[in-house]
C-alpha cells in the first residue's frame, strides 16, 4: 500500500495516530509567523502570496485543528498514550535548527542518483525545494503520477538520515534517536510542499516511516514524552 491510502490502511500511521498528529504540529511550528509580512519592494507594490500559499495554508490549518485539537481537549484523544504532541514538535523544531544540513561532495551512482539529488536539494535550498524540484524535469518526473511511492519516500528519508545525523551522537542512544526523529519530520515537511499530491498523503508516508523506525524504540522508553525526557538527560551527561 503505497499510495495515498497509506494515512488509513496502514496501522498506527492514520490521523488520528500520535505519529501522524506529531507531523502536523511540528509542520505547523516550522510556518513561518503570521506576523511576518513581506517588505514592499523599492519603486513597487508590496507583494502577494501567491493563492496557491493561502489554499495550502488554510488546508494546513484545517488539518492541524483537525488532528491536534484544542489544547483544553486532550482527554478526548484516541484510547492509548496522551501526548502533547505541540511540545514534542517544540522541541524536534529545536533539534533541526541545530544540525549542519552543508552539503558535502558526495558522488552516487546507479538507481539511487535521483534519490542523492533530492537529498542535496533537501539539505541545501529550504524551503525554495519546490521550485528547485520544478526546475529540473528529470526529477519533476520522479514526483508525478505514481512514481513517488511510500517506497521513494523512504528511501529519500533514509538517506537524508544517514547524511545529516549528527555523527557525535550514537542511533542507538536516546538523543540521537530523537535527533534521527526530527529529521524525519522535516524531511516530510519539506515533501509535503511538492505540488501534485495530497499533503495527508505524504504526512501518512511520514507517519508511517515513524512508526517503522522509531515505534519499538519509543515504546522501549515508556512512550513519546518519556522518550523525549530521556533524551534530555542524555545530552546533559
Amino acid at each position: 500500500m503505497e499510495n495515498g491510502d497509506v494515512s488509513r490502511g496502514m496501522a498506527g500511521s492514520g490521523e488520528s495516530s500520535v505519529e501522524f498528529r506529531l507531523l502536523m504540529a511540528y509542520a505547523q511550528r516550522r510556518r513561518p509567523r503570521s506576523g511576518q509580512q513581506p517588505q514592499p519592494q523599492p519603486g513597487g507594490e508590496p507583494p502577494r502570496s501567491p493563492n496557491r500559499k493561502r489554499k495550502r495554508s488554510s488546508k494546513l490549518r484545517k488539518l492541524l485543528l483537525m488532528c491536534v485539537g484544542p489544547q483544553g481537549d486532550r482527554e478526548e484523544e484516541p484510547k492509548g498514550e496522551t501526548v502533547d504532541v505541540t511540545s514534542l514538535a517544540d522541541r524536534l523544531s529545536s533539534i533541526v535548527d541545530s544540525v549542519d544540513m552543508n552539503v558535502d561532495d558526495i558522488e552516487a551512482d546507479g538507481q539511487d542518483d535521483v534519490i542523492q539529488q533530492i537529498v542535496d536539494l533537501l539539505r541545501e535550498s529550504g524551503d525554495q525545494f519546490t521550485e528547485k524540484i520544478k526546475e529540473d524535469k528529470v526529477l519533476a518526473r520522479h514526483f508525478g503520477g505514481g512514481d513517488f511511492t511510500y517506497a521513494a519516500f523512504a528511501r529519500i528519508a533514509s538517506r537524508f538520515l544517514q547524511e545529516v545525523a549528527p555523527s557525535s551522537s550514537s542511533s542507538s542512544s536516546p538523543s540521537g534517536a530523537v535527533s534521527r526523529i526530527a529529521l524525519a519530520c522535516e524531511v516530510t515537511r519539506k515533501l509535503t510542499a511538492v505540488d501534485g499530491h495530497p499533503m495527508n498523503m505524504v504526512m501518512g508516508f511520514g507517519a508511517k516511516y515513524l512508526r517503522e523506525n522509531f515505534s519499538t524504540w519509543v515504546q522501549q522508553h515508556g512512550g513519546w514524552e518519556n522518550a523525549f525526557a530521556d533524551a534530555e538527560e542524555d545530552e546533559v551527561e
